[in-house]
């Protein structure tokens, strides 16, 4: 938190602030947003830390994005199991029950969303001109070489 503090001193954003900033803004707007994913909450590289724990009394939780201003909207930030498959297909669910929402499913590796490629491909390509119906759901794939290989890093 402090290395985050000195960013916004500096001047300086990176993505994890820059998500958080973008997140923030919407809240305050009156959207809606929810964020689901293997460890999303920490962040996979332990980058984003938008749901503290606390270390002395159990289960006692804070989210600091739901705290921001007085009348904004809910931020709601859960991890899920490694079921790409389900999960994606639940996250678009609710995408489309909720259309104002926006929801948005990271895939902890790029390659973790191979497993939910028929849910892309049937639902969230096509579903549009399939059923006339839109949604607010956003992939989020890792990006860049982080030293874990090409497929794991890049989302091929």
């Amino acid at each position: 938190m402090k290395a985050r503090n000195e960013m916004v001193n500096d001047r300086v954003i990176d993505w994890a602030l820059g998500e958080a900033l973008a997140i923030g803004s919407l809240l305050k707007d009156g959207t809606h947003v929810r964020l689901s994913g293997q460890d999303v909450e920490r962040g996979t590289f332990s980058h984003r830390h938008h749901k503290l724990h606390d270390q002395k009394e159990d289960k006692k939780v804070y989210v600091p994005l739901n705290d921001l201003y007085p009348n904004q909207a809910t931020y709601t930030v859960c991890n899920s199991s490694l079921s790409e498959y389900g999960v994606l297909g639940f996250e678009l669910g609710y995408s489309m029950t909720n259309p104002n929402s926006l929801v948005l499913w990271e895939a902890q590796f790029g390659d973790f969303n191979n497993t939910a490629q028929c849910i892309i491909d049937q639902f969230i390509s096509s579903g549009q001109a399939k059923w006339i119906r839109m949604s607010g759901l956003v992939l989020l794939l890792p990006h860049g070489y982080e030293g874990m290989g090409p497929e794991h890093s890049s989302a091929r």
